[in-house]
């Protein structure tokens, strides 16, 4: 039965956490589901995007610059310098140009020596660093004159435009480029959700939006975020999701995206806290749970084990057929048959219809009136054997006639009332009385009017009765009256059976107490209230 028991709480345990390991899976589904669409997704989504338009607008200037220098080319710088009408046309070209997006940008022609010769404005631009041919663009312009160079400068307030451009003429009689304001840039690729930074081959931040992501000292992003390339990052006492990729341009420019998440792992903290507190409270009732379903199924499994014992117990019960009344029938057959050829002719025909009552159908339960049938060829058996000297008597109500009693559940009464309820002069005589006790009771009492039970045997036999120990001693004289008490306990409860007593004026009776069924009451014949 232990292993029983530990077979069945283990299986139950497994059961029981079937749910929790659910509720954690689905709190880590949920978790990853979570950081895979609103942050991994996103910042991929954005991050293409965002890339795709720098890598729209870089080509689309370089494009414009290169048409713009072969056309400036084509005339020469010096020409320019002194026909007005071919400034003007170029300058209108230019102008055009640059307005076609109304991104502000502004268009300027420089010649060798970085003197302004035509431009959207007036003036040079006002950049930090004097426009000479020894300025880093510059520089770079004259150095690859097929070329079209792309480079950020900072300006006064401290942001930085591009400048787009290329060298003019075989001999670079000039420089032209195009200044891309940063506010443009930064409008163009900027996210609800997260921040970028551009950057250049050399590491240095160029553009930023959505916060600060430049380490101010060296004008570098910050160094948990370039050595992320692609995962969190602490920086400044918050958590970035950080990922980068290289622009399609040629020139070494990196995107890199910038999603704050300490919030997100707020709410996952939070959402930990949360599960850890429902499984402190869940697991303790699940564990609480298997041990009453364990109990609960131990407790069916023993009262099924009981209800089979009981059945089994009842089934030989019910076979035990006193063979002491079978061979002192036969026994008076025998001699009947000398005597009485026809009696004893009659007698064996009570017997076995008596003996096919006792062993046809299965059900245990048959109405009064059918058990009585052959109660009466029981009693005529003996009226053979006894003659004149054996008296019965019946008295059944009309309203128990119906009621379902125990298969042949007097025959053993009234054969232990027959065996020793003889008086003293011999003479037998058996009463049997039925009639309801209540509403819900029936009540048959079988009596005869022998010398009766002493005291202290009576109190034995109603010890042993009580007892209910089949094979106690003592017993075996009364096995009769212990088979049917005992049938009665299994079928109906231990508030039924039958008592033993000694009426006042004589003999002994037994009371039986049984419930009033009727017929298609019961679930299954023979079924136990116990």
């Amino acid at each position: 039965m232990n292993s029983y028991r530990e077979s069945v709480r283990r299986t139950l345990m497994k059961f029981a956490l079937i749910p929790v390991l659910l509720l954690v899976l689905l709190a880590v589904g949920l978790v990853v589901g979570s950081w895979e669409y609103h942050v991994v997704q996103q910042s991929d989504v954005s991050r293409i995007v965002a890339r795709e338009v720098l890598d729209g607008i870089f080509s689309d200037y370089a494009m414009r610059a290169r048409e713009a220098a072969e056309r400036v080319g084509a005339a020469t710088v010096p020409v320019l310098r002194r026909n007005g009408s071919e400034r003007a046309s170029l300058y209108a070209y230019l102008y055009h140009e640059v307005n076609i997006a109304h991104d502000g940008t502004q268009f300027f022609l420089l010649d060798s020596n970085g003197a302004l010769i035509l431009g959207s404005k007036n003036g040079l631009p006002e950049m930090r660093i004097p426009l000479q041919p020894s300025w880093g663009v510059l520089c770079r312009m004259r150095e690859r004159p097929d070329t079209v160079c792309a480079e950020f400068v900072v300006r006064t307030d401290g942001r930085q435009d591009l400048i787009i451009g290329q060298s003019v003429g075989e001999e670079t009689e000039g420089y032209l480029f195009f200044v891309i304001p940063s506010e443009y840039l930064v409008r163009s690729i900027t996210s609800p959700h997260l921040g970028f930074a551009l950057t250049d081959a050399f590491g240095n931040a160029c553009i930023m939006t959505g916060g600060e992501w430049e380490d101010g000292r060296q004008g570098k992003i910050l160094p948990a975020f370039s050595s992320a390339v692609r995962g969190v990052a602490a920086a400044r006492g918050e958590q970035y999701f950080v990922t980068s990729e290289p622009l399609a341009v040629p020139g070494g420019w990196r995107l890199w995206s910038v999603m704050p998440v300490s919030n997100l792992f707020s709410h996952y903290l939070l959402g930990l806290v949360i599960l850890l507190c429902v499984l402190a409270v869940l697991v303790p009732l699940l564990l609480l749970s298997v041990r009453r379903e364990t109990r609960a199924r131990i407790r069916m499994v023993e009262q099924e084990e009981a209800r089979v014992t009981a059945v089994s117990e009842m089934r030989r019960l019910e076979s035990q057929f006193n063979p002491h009344f079978l061979f002192n029938t036969l026994e008076n057959v025998r001699f009947m048959v000398k005597l009485d050829p026809a009696a004893a002719q009659h007698m064996l025909m009570e017997l076995a219809s008596l003996l096919r009552y006792s062993i046809k159908g299965e059900a245990r339960c048959v109405p009064l009136s059918e058990d009585m049938t052959y109660t009466h060829s029981y009693m005529e058996i003996q009226q053979y054997r006894f003659g004149k000297r054996l008296r019965y008597e019946e008295e059944l109500a009309p309203d128990v006639l119906d009621c379902m009693v125990p298969r042949l559940f007097l025959q053993p009464l009234l054969e232990n009332a027959v065996r020793y309820g003889a008086s003293e002069d011999g003479t037998i005589r058996i009463a049997l009385r039925a009639e309801m006790a209540g509403h819900d009771t029936v009540e048959v009492i079988v009596r005869d009017y022998g010398m009766g039970m002493e005291k202290e045997k009576l109190a034995h036999v109603r010890g042993l009765l009580q007892a209910g120990k089949g094979k106690a001693e003592g017993i075996c004289t009364h096995t009769g009256i212990y088979n049917v008490h005992r049938r009665l306990e299994l079928m109906y409860g231990m508030g039924f059976g039958l008592t033993v007593w000694c009426p006042p004026d004589g003999g002994t009776a037994v009371t039986l107490h049984l419930p009033a069924e009727r017929r298609g009451q019961r679930a299954e014949a023979g079924h136990s209230r116990g």
